[in-house]
């Protein structure tokens, strides 16, 4: 939520890669 930004929004930059260190975590 620090983000500003909906889960689903955070999922889809996670799923692109412009968040570190996200796309070792599992959804």
């Amino acid at each position: 939520r620090q983000f500003g930004i909906s889960r689903i929004q955070f999922r889809e930059m996670a799923s692109n890669g412009l968040i570190p260190g996200v796309k070792k975590a599992s959804w």
